[in-house]
């Protein structure tokens, strides 16, 4: 409180940190501390402005914390007052930027200027919170560096409790970090040759910039790739930025959410695209699906930055929809920051939170007669000590039957100290390793779940694992007909009563496919596929995981969700979807992959058809080129004991004829004109 004789008093809420780089981590007030951030594009459905009041920013913020946020970056934005307030209560780390994405062009003085007011009117107005310890210059700069690192210089002399940066991910990553930033922004450290990812700081990108997308959907599935050798070349806090970027389908109940002065014009649009292509009644299941997987392709990327040591944090793209730039439903909430029903804020912490239990495993798919080994890692940012507590970790099977779980084994982990250590950061706590072939339960596939806890805590974390039959009992397959080409003699057989397995090559029904895609699409598929193509670079299948009922007697053998998850990877990334537009408006594929909001093909990876009188089955994956693989052997195999039982009745009947059209007959493709984002009424 100050008075002044004769003035007016004014007060003034300040308080002190001591955020700083320290190598290539951050530290506050002395401690380690990892920033768990999300990126914030001023989204604010109800009244299209930012909020100007504290409340409605300590909401905002808590749902953040709630899912183990603690850490802001507004994109070439600054927010106002009340933001800083509420971030001061609530304990989150804040990055403003410049309102400038593009060349920051010496020469053009007016733009010059601007910023540079700009930045030093946004530090001595706001420059007082605690919670303001980091800016950036703009988004993804490119342009003068010399003239970046003039600016940085400048606003450090005018305030040096705070970290500066140029652009977040400037120039791509591309040109590496530079004299002048405090901290790198990025999503990867450098220039690579493409192909390689030795550079990267995610594990997701457009394909048009990242060879097949990235190290997620690249690499067969696993717990132990991470960026250590993109952070090594650093000297200083390497942050990932946007991490994720994973698409879901949208939930089209969400446009009634619109009461305020904005309107979900083009939610409409996809909906009646969707209506128009007779798959109006998939839509929930498509969010559904599409979601559940989403939010596992972010605990991986997630893990990925908790497990590189020295990384300093990461910024989601997002936990949050973004409802401009052609509709990016990437967020595990909607635009509204509310649920969108595919996860918690408790399952959610299980890996974002300031302590993580990390499972660092080889692969997630294995046989009966294997070992599951693995080492056990802790990411401790907590701040009270955990010193002398027991981890342990518990291998689970769920009946579905009798709805229960069974404890297959349990125990701590086999280090030096089966007692956590002091310190904090990345902790090597010890290996697990388990002999399958002495656990009774695993004669059949089985999906098992690894549990790791910390006693007396409610830190905790999980992993699928998948056992298959080592040997698998086959039985004869001569009543089967498995063609890689539907050609005169296989039609033949099929019209007159046979049975077979189709499993076409890529040239049967080119024209007619779409391509092998793991992990759901990256942000949005018009605009990626817009920047691919101007860039000479393949275009994203562009498609969104699998959907399919884990009930269906086809999978009696092969346990899987109604998602794609992680012992699909072998046979997507091999696969062909087929595209059905042509058969009838009610028929469905038995797993059917989900297309994205702007083709609405209706993808078939796995259908069936009754043709005169033979039953047809067609799989548009190679399962008897995939034979290396366990998760693919006993798909196939599970696929060969479904068409030797009763069950293998197909109720779609076509003649000879229509399935010949069926494979011959062009697709209509859907011209992708330009669509309007969320409007005002």
């Amino acid at each position: 409180l100050t008075e002044l004789e004769g003035c007016d008093f004014q007060e003034l809420d300040f308080g002190l940190v001591d955020f700083k780089a320290e190598g290539t981590q951050f530290t506050v007030n002395g401690r380690k501390t990892y920033l768990r951030g999300k990126h914030d594009a001023c989204v604010f459905p109800y009244t299209g402005h930012v909020p100007m009041d504290v409340n409605s920013w300590r909401r905002y913020l808590q749902i953040c914390k709630g899912y183990g946020i603690n850490h802001i970056r507004f994109h070439s934005w600054c927010p106002p007052e009340a933001a800083f307030v509420a971030a001061d209560i609530e304990g989150v780390y804040m990055q403003p930027e410049l309102p400038f994405w593009g060349d920051f062009k010496k020469d053009d003085s007016n733009l010059m200027t601007f910023l540079f007011k700009e930045g030093t009117n946004i530090i001595s107005q706001y420059g007082h919170h605690p919670s303001f310890v980091m800016f950036a210059l703009g988004n993804e700069l490119w342009g003068d560096i010399p003239t970046m690192k003039k600016f940085t210089d400048s606003f450090r002399h005018t305030d040096p409790s705070k970290l500066y940066t140029f652009g977040s991910n400037y120039y791509l990553g591309y040109q590496g970090w530079k004299e002048g930033m405090d901290y790198f922004t990025t999503c990867r450290n450098g220039g690579e040759g493409w192909g390689n990812y030795g550079t990267h700081t995610r594990g997701s990108f457009s394909f048009a910039d990242a060879f097949d997308g990235g190290m997620i959907n690249h690499f067969y599935p696993n717990s132990s790739m991470n960026f250590d050798e993109a952070v090594e070349k650093c000297p200083v806090p390497i942050i990932s930025h946007e991490t994720g970027q994973f698409q879901t389908y949208p939930d089209y109940r969400e446009i009634s959410k619109y009461k305020g002065v904005l309107y979900p014009y083009n939610m409409e649009v996809f909906r009646s695209r969707l209506e128009k292509a007779g798959m109006a009644d998939q839509a929930d299941a498509f969010h559904r699906a599409s979601g559940h997987w989403s939010v596992q392709l972010y605990k991986a990327d997630i893990e990925m930055d908790l497990r590189t040591r020295g990384m300093a944090g990461f910024q989601l793209l997002d936990i949050q929809d973004y409802p401009g730039q052609g509709s990016a439903y990437v967020g595990i909430l909607d635009a509204f920051m509310e649920s969108k029903g595919i996860t918690t804020p408790q399952e959610w912490r299980q890996w974002c939170n300031d302590v993580v239990p990390l499972a660092v495993l080889p692969k997630f798919c294995y046989t009966n007669k294997e070992h599951l080994k693995g080492k056990i890692q802790l990411a401790n940012y907590g701040r009270k000590s955990l010193e002398g507590k027991t981890l342990y970790w518990y291998l689970v099977s769920k009946d579905k039957e009798k709805n229960n779980q069974t404890i297959c084994g349990i125990g701590t982990i086999t280090g030096n100290n089966l007692t956590i250590p002091s310190g904090n950061g990345i902790l090597d706590l010890g290996t697990i390793d388990i002999d399958l072939s002495k656990i009774p339960l695993l004669k059949d596939a089985e999906k098992l779940t690894l549990f790791t806890f910390i006693e007396g805590t409610d830190y905790q974390n999980s992993w699928p694992i998948w056992i298959y039959p080592a040997e698998i009992k086959k039985k004869p397959v001569s009543d089967i007909i498995i063609a890689h080409r539907y050609d005169t003699e296989t039609a033949r057989k099929l019209s007159g009563g046979a049975t077979v397995l189709l499993m076409p090559d890529s040239t049967q029904a080119k024209g007619l496919t779409v391509g092998g895609l793991f992990q759901t699409d990256y942000w949005n598929y018009r605009m990626f596929k817009t920047i691919s193509e101007n860039n000479k670079k393949p275009v994203s299948p562009g498609t969104l995981g699998i959907l399919t009922d884990p009930e269906h007697p086809i999978f009696n053998q092969f346990p899987t969700e109604e998602h794609s998850s992680w012992q699909w990877f072998p046979i997507l990334k091999a696969s062909r979807p087929f595209i059905l537009d042509n058969s009838g408006k009610d028929y469905r594929p038995i797993v059917q992959v989900i297309d994205n909001i702007e083709r609405n093909h209706k993808l078939g990876l796995i259908f069936e058809f009754a043709v005169n009188k033979g039953k047809l089955l067609v799989c548009m994956s190679p399962l008897d080129q995939l034979q290396q693989y366990p998760e693919a052997r006993q798909l196939y195999q599970s696929i060969l004991q479904y068409m030797q039982s009763p069950a293998f009745a197909p109720k779609m009947h076509i003649t000879y004829e229509d399935f010949q059209k069926l494979l011959a007959t062009p697709v209509e493709e859907g011209q992708m004109k330009q669509l309007f984002n969320i409007s005002q009424y």
